[in-house]
């Protein structure tokens, strides 16, 4: 079933709606607010990728070893390219973020989908334009260079990029999008409103889990269904692993470095860049399966 007729997507737009309305209505504190984002990260956010390794060629023990090996292999030599090129690597993270997020979104295995990357570009873009200081000054961090947000381009110019960014995304889905329109227009006003309504980072880690994780294990489970004839029980027991692996290593990173949010987006980007191959792998089967079956 198409992710967005599926069960899920309702789940989505309601929860994403009650939320809205919940910070809308009454005073969601910092303490609220962390509580939320804590719990998302720790169900969905942080283990989505945790099964990554079901997904390998070699499924005997010693290809675990070789994915494993090549897995933080990658991750090494991008936090390398961290330490030398930062501005560089803040790029690559662009990158692949925006591709992710949109790939899964529209379940797609092209690299150049247009509804894909514009959605993908929005979901980066949007909080960053109306939060434009504080983000500058994450970026700031994470790059080690000195915040200079201001006067770099006014007000004005922050909302010219997002109606930019936002209206190409909505012809995108008029000119390319045959099907599902009206749901990806819902999707869209709400997280927009939800951008708004909230916090840079509180808003950023609610849609990240719920409208990237919640969806990614989605696809994950078919797939690992499909590909295995595995139950849900045995998909969710061989997260288990890895999944706990992943939360004590976040553990132990704020227990000694506290929440650092450059230094935690900066960890966020070494596991992401691995697992983004991993995904497009599945993502490009599942294209090549649909088209075979049609």
């Amino acid at each position: 079933m198409k992710y967005v007729r599926s069960p899920l997507f309702r789940v989505q737009w309601l929860l994403q709606l009650f939320l809205i309305a919940l910070f809308l209505s009454i005073d969601v504190g910092e303490n609220l607010q962390a509580i939320i984002a804590g719990a998302l990260l720790c169900t969905v956010g942080i283990p989505h990728g945790a099964n990554d390794y079901l997904y390998r060629e070699d499924t005997t023990g010693l290809g675990l070893v070789a994915f494993t090996v090549m897995y933080l292999g990658v991750m090494g030599v991008y936090l390398l390219l961290w330490w030398v090129l930062p501005i560089a690597a803040l790029a690559v993270f662009f990158a692949i973020s925006f591709h992710h997020f949109g790939q899964s979104n529209f379940e797609n295995g092209a690299v150049w989908h247009m509804p894909s990357i514009l959605w993908g570009l929005w979901i980066l873009v949007f909080p960053v334009v109306i939060h434009w200081e504080e983000a500058f000054g994450i970026f700031a961090d994470m790059t080690g260079t000195a915040a200079a947000a201001d006067g770099v381009i006014g007000i004005s110019g922050h909302w010219a990029i997002a109606v930019i960014t936002g209206g190409a995304y909505l012809a995108s889905l008029f000119f390319a999008v045959k099907a599902d329109r009206s749901r990806y227009i819902l999707q869209f006003t709400l997280v927009s409103l939800w951008y708004i309504a909230t916090p840079l980072l509180f808003g950023f880690i609610v849609v990240f889990c719920l409208w990237h994780a919640m969806q990614s294990f989605q696809h994950q489970l078919d797939h690992y269904k499909k590909s295995t004839s595995g139950s849900t029980g045995a998909f969710v027991k061989a997260l288990i692993p890895f999944g706990i692996a992943s939360l004590a290593g976040f553990g132990v990173y704020v227990y000694f470095r506290g929440f650092e949010v450059g230094e935690a987006f900066i960890l966020l980007s070494l596991i992401t860049l691995p697992h983004v191959v991993v995904m497009h792998r599945l993502y490009a089967a599942g294209s090549a399966e649909s088209e075979t079956s049609l």
